[in-house]
């Protein structure tokens, strides 16, 4: 029996644990870790977000093509009047992909030359617009064509550019 007992004590203190130094290192090690991985992740949700405003603004971008293409069917060119009708036919065909339509302030904006304007520019200045469409200059073959346009996603937090040439750049808009 007193060889039991002594048998138990000599397994209990030879199995004693973590002692506080080991338990430190495992936390310091999970901090660098986790370091590391966290604002990898985070870029990770970023590019998602950027993703999701490329594909929104191509949907936008497309039925701009749609509603211009159908609006020249019936006119040779664009007068200073027709840009209402202009948008009318965008918003027909953006009615069923717009996310937040009611905050889709009408509001576009029509420029013939394309380097002369940026959204960029008027969100500084208060201007809530969510979409500028750009068609080639007046008088030329490419007055009836869009140029670029520039689209503010649902958010409100990316502007995209697209170009016709299918190129496309996502701006991250910084709160002030």
């Amino acid at each position: 029996m007193i060889n039991l007992k002594q048998r138990l004590k000599a397994s209990a203190r030879s199995e004693q644990g973590f002692t506080l130094v080991e338990l430190i290192v495992v936390l310091v090690i999970l901090a660098i870790l986790a370091a590391f991985t966290i604002p990898a992740m985070l870029g990770f949700v970023e590019n998602a977000k950027e993703k999701a405003a490329l594909a929104e603004a191509r949907e936008v971008y497309v039925a701009t093509q749609a509603g211009i293409t159908e609006f020249f069917k019936n006119h040779a060119k664009v007068e200073d009047g027709n840009f209402i009708e202009i948008t009318e036919n965008i918003m027909k065909f953006l009615d069923s992909d717009l996310k937040n339509k009611e905050e889709f302030e009408w509001g576009t904006s029509f420029f013939s030359m394309p380097n002369q304007q940026n959204m960029m520019d008027d969100i500084i200045i208060g201007k809530k617009i969510r979409l500028y469409v750009f068609m080639g200059e007046k008088g030329t073959e490419e007055e009836t064509k869009v140029v670029k346009i520039q689209y503010k996603d649902y958010t409100g937090n990316y502007i995209t550019t697209i170009t016709p040439g299918g190129s496309a750049e996502v701006t991250k808009i910084e709160k002030a």
